[in-house]
């Protein structure tokens, strides 16, 4: 997996798979790596809708003391629970994870007109919801 969108898709589908099996502490942990790796790639829509669904279920969330996860990668104590975050599931163990639930990605993303739409569809949204909830695209 080399490309950055790729990597956030590979998050996407384990934060998916792990909210059907109602493991929601897990999914909330792989949404935060999702939306850092979103906010990176500039897909900050992406990135406050996983903040917003991590707050949904634990509104006490080390998150809500940020407005975006953009300030919250200015912050030492952010960084120091993603660098938790990211020991725990690092790319190459969520690779394994996303083998072991027979999810294949193959090149799923060229079947989208961009990178925010396949996002959007890993998590059951289109871009038209995006803009009704964060407003449009600047």
């Amino acid at each position: 997996m080399s490309r950055p969108i790729d990597l956030l898709g590979l998050y996407l589908h384990l934060a998916r798979a792990s909210e059907r099996r109602k493991r929601l502490h897990v999914r909330d942990r792989l949404l935060i790596i999702s939306a850092v790796n979103a906010t990176r790639i500039g897909l900050h829509r992406i990135a406050a809708y996983c903040r917003q669904q991590v707050l949904q279920h634990n509104p006490q969330h080390l998150i809500r003391r940020w407005t975006t996860i953009a300030d919250a990668l200015e912050e030492s104590d952010f960084l120091h629970f993603l660098k938790q975050l990211q020991r725990r599931y690092p790319q190459e163990r969520a690779e394994r994870m996303l083998d072991e639930l027979g999810i294949e990605m193959g090149r799923e993303r060229d079947a989208y007109f961009s990178d925010e739409e396949y996002a959007a569809a890993l998590i059951n949204l289109t871009p038209s919801r995006l803009d009704e909830l964060f407003g449009a695209e600047e």
